[in-house]
């Protein structure tokens, strides 16, 4: 019965006001040839009346770059999809792709749809005037690079040799790699919606802000009422919305703005130990979106990192989208299996990625607790290149692509706007100043950063001597003597936070793992120094191919806690202790019983300890919650001589395991 009656709360909204869309997969097989010799537009593969039985059988999402029939492969190349449709009737139908890298050409039944250029981003184009009941599909992908895609080759600059600039350090994986939608909606619909929770603190109710992006893709003005509800736990809340009538012009998007007040009764603060998730029902006329969000608060107070009021220090990652046979796809087995190692690890501030990542990630982050600094395009361009008005125009597209698919997930607390360019140039300053404003223009509900390389630099005196100035808190790439550079970033920038978005060594730049466990152990003891630390973000958590100069024979730059295949290290072990909020230690034995002491760490990683247990040879104690300092002893009782201990986060994670004598 609890089951049918969470069913019929999700679908009531629906009865009330408007109706579910249709999102059909167009996944599974498609066609596939690779175009070495760019000849398939000229030969006008786009028809629907060419022959595309020789070509090879794939399996959408698919990563040509993985497939060893075309391993490594880099120029252009065809997909073919037939599907068939039914008459939308008054409906609208959208072609969505959830990602392509690189550059992508789209055709339906011979007529050009549309042109994208963003391999991480999803985008979308209306077919209801080119459906029929059985339809051809040609998608033409592109996934080579030069100076003017991002990411991308440097232009020619004294700093970088000739075989550097020409690479990033990732494989250009390219191919159809995410999901492709067939999505139904009225001619009027709900294009995007934005949704801002912020909570009281003193009070503690929550003021909601929902905008509502309203699309009017007929041929006539269209008036249509905005509402909207909230929903937790299969539960509507109390919270009530002005309703809005809205009159949209033809072919033209409107924003509406809703504003209430959930009381503090109904309110549970998102937090990476309780992911308290609600979602909302936003209904404009015959549409109905549901949108899923968190009540917290993210904030800079001098130089701490303020979550729902309390400071935070966490460890972290950079995990690079790369995976034995997948490539840049990112499929639930291997998603659910690297996150939940990286929660397990403390790994739960992270700048995850030097691009956007997939939905499905932040969908996990959202429900498990990761806090998540999202990065977009930026990897190291020149400074001719952050001048040049056509890369800016393209970097501020991705960002509005991931900005506008990201901006409702609670994980994400921070935007970068690029990593390791040249931040100390006039250039490089007025990117991050524009970039920052730009960014702040979509949404201003969250921290601003970029990763900078030069910080440590002597040359570097005053603050406005780098790009840093503009950001709500600094981040560093960081190797070697952390402790000094940490002291010269704090010297400039005295009351911002500073997050540590790089650091690491290679298995191959030390004689064993132990090397790398006694370098870890050093800049954790640096680190544990700086009381302006808010974080520190591992580089990194997998092993990833590259082209990059440098990278070992086997095609895999080495600085992994897990190996490829995802295959433990030591240093994941050793990482995954000193990343813990807390220690454990035993602090008295007698016969059948010992006292375990549980110390939540006061300097690095640090935050308030709730609802976490002890695990003792099988059985589980609760312990109380702790804040950073604080220590509480729990007596268990033994089976024999030893104790089998784990620390047990909120979720089910364990993070720390040990025996002890």
């Amino acid at each position: 019965m609890k089951g049918i009656l969470f069913c019929l709360l999700l679908v009531i909204p629906f009865l009330l006001f408007g109706q579910r869309r249709t999102d059909n997969s167009l996944n599974s097989e498609w066609k596939f040839a690779a175009d070495p010799i760019k000849v398939g537009e000229k030969e006008r593969w786009q028809d629907t009346s060419f022959a595309t039985g020789s070509f090879d059988k794939v399996k959408v999402p698919h990563c040509f770059s993985t497939d060893t029939r075309y391993f490594f492969y880099t120029g252009t190349a065809w997909y073919f999809k037939q599907f068939e449709a039914a008459a939308p009737g008054d409906n609208h139908v959208f072609l969505k792709f959830d990602a392509v890298f690189y550059k992508t050409k789209i055709w339906l039944n011979g007529t050009l749809v549309g042109t994208h250029e963003g391999g991480y981003t999803p985008f979308e184009f209306d077919i209801t005037t080119l459906l029929k009941n059985r339809n051809t599909l040609a998608v033409q992908v592109d996934n080579s690079w030069d100076t003017t895609t991002i990411p991308g080759a440097k232009t020619p600059v004294p700093y970088s040799a000739a075989n550097h600039r020409q690479f990033y350090p990732w494989i250009n994986y390219g191919g159809i790699t995410r999901p492709v939608h067939l999505v139904t909606r009225p001619a009027t619909y709900i294009s995007n919606s934005k949704i801002i929770a912020i909570p009281d603190l003193n009070k503690g109710d929550a003021t909601i802000r929902i905008k509502a992006f309203i699309r009017n893709n007929s041929a006539t003005a269209i008036t249509s009422a905005v509402n909207a509800g909230v929903y937790r736990n299969g539960g509507k809340s109390s919270i009530r919305f002005k309703p809005q009538q809205v009159k949209v012009e033809p072919d033209s998007v409107i924003s509406v703005e809703m504003t209430g007040t959930l009381p503090a009764s109904e309110v549970a603060l998102w937090s990476p130990d309780a992911p308290a998730l609600y979602s909302a029902a936003i209904v404009s006329g015959k549409d109905t979106v549901e949108t899923t969000f968190g009540i917290r608060k993210i904030e800079v107070s001098g130089t701490k990192l303020l979550l729902n009021g309390e400071p935070i220090k966490m460890g972290g990652c950079n995990r690079p989208l790369d995976y034995p046979g997948y490539g840049s796809m990112d499929p639930n087995e291997v998603l659910e299996k690297d996150l939940t190692m990286i929660k397990s690890g403390g790994m739960e501030l992270s700048r995850i990625s030097h691009y956007p990542v997939p939905e499905t990630m932040l969908e996990w982050a959202d429900k498990h607790g990761l806090l998540i600094i999202v990065e977009a395009g930026n990897w190291q361009m020149t400074p001719k290149q952050m001048n040049d008005p056509l890369m800016r125009n393209k970097f501020r597209s991705q960002m509005r692509e991931m900005m506008e698919r990201d901006w409702n997930h609670p994980s994400v607390i921070a935007y970068s706007v690029g990593n390791e360019f040249q931040s100390q140039t006039e250039e490089g300053k007025a990117w991050v100043r524009d970039m920052s404003s730009y960014v702040k223009s979509l949404d201003d509900s969250r921290l601003i950063t970029f990763a900078t390389m030069l910080l440590g630099r002597e040359d570097i005196r005053k603050p406005e001597d780098e790009a840093s100035q503009y950001v709500d808190f600094v981040s560093a790439n960081i190797y070697g003597n952390h402790l000094k550079v940490l002291q010269h970033i704090h010297a400039l920038y005295p009351s911002k936070p500073v997050y540590v978005s790089e650091f690491g060594v290679r298995t191959d730049a030390v004689g064993s793992e132990e090397e790398r466990i006694a370098y870890l152990k050093k800049a954790m003891q640096d680190f544990r120094q700086c009381d302006y630390l808010i974080g520190a973000s591992v580089w990194t958590f997998n092993d990833y191919f590259s082209r990059f100069p440098g990278t070992n024979a086997n095609g895999y730059r080495p600085w992994g806690l897990v190996a490829p295949d995802r295959t433990l290290r030591g240093m994941y072990t050793a990482w995954q202790e000193e990343f813990s909020p807390a220690t454990i230690e035993l602090v008295n034995k007698t016969a059948g019983q010992a006292g375990i002491r549980i110390t939540a760490r006061k300097d690095f990683p640090s935050y308030t300890m709730k609802g976490y247990q002890l695990k003792c040879n099988g059985t589980y104690i609760p312990v109380k919650t702790l804040h950073p300092g604080e220590s509480v002893v729990l007596n268990v009782d033994l089976a024999g001589e030893t104790a089998d201990v784990a620390l047990i986060k909120p979720g089910g994670f364990t993070i720390i395991q040990k025996t002890l004598k």
